[in-house]
C-alpha cells in the first residue's frame, strides 16, 4: 500500500507557471491538500516554501490570493504561518474586486476578511468559496 505524499502549494504552483494550468485548479489541488492531511507538520510542508510570483497580471493575481489562503488556513488551523505570505510582493498594486458589479464594492471592502483585504483582493465574506470559481 503506498501513501499518498501531496506536493507542496509551491511545487504545484511550479508546474501551473510551467505548463500552463490554470490558477484555480492549484487552489482546489492544494485545498484538496490541506483537507486530507490533518498533521500540523504535514500542513506546515505543505506552505513552508513561498511560491513563484509569475510574470502576467493575471497569475501575480492568484499568487497573491494563494499566500492570503495560505496565512487564513494556517491562522485557522493552528499551523505556523510562514513568513513568506506577508512579504510585500504578495500585495496587489490595484485592488482586485472578485465580483465585478460596482454596487458591491462597498459591501466587499467592508466583508473581505483579512488576509486577502491585507493584500488589496476583494471577495466578501465568501472570498474562499469565489476563488473555487
Amino acid at each position: 500500500m503506498s501513501l499518498y505524499i501531496p506536493p507542496t502549494l509551491a511545487q504545484t504552483w511550479q508546474r501551473a507557471l510551467s505548463e500552463d494550468d490554470s490558477p484555480s485548479i492549484v487552489l482546489g489541488d492544494f485545498l484538496d491538500d490541506w483537507r486530507r492531511t490533518g498533521d500540523i507538520s504535514e500542513r506546515r510542508r505543505l506552505v513552508v516554501d513561498s511560491i513563484a510570483d509569475a510574470e502576467d497580471v493575471e497569475r501575480h493575481r492568484w499568487a497573491c490570493f494563494l499566500a492570503a489562503t495560505v496565512e487564513y488556513l494556517c491562522v485557522r488551523d493552528g499551523v505556523p504561518t510562514p513568513s513568506w505570505v506577508f512579504a510585500d510582493t504578495w500585495i496587489l498594486p490595484e485592488p482586485w474586486f472578485l465580483i465585478s458589479h460596482w454596487k458591491l464594492r462597498a459591501w466587499l471592502l467592508v466583508a473581505t476578511p483579512p488576509p486577502w483585504k491585507r493584500r488589496r483582493i476583494f471577495g466578501g465574506d465568501e472570498t474562499m468559496l469565489i476563488g473555487r470559481v
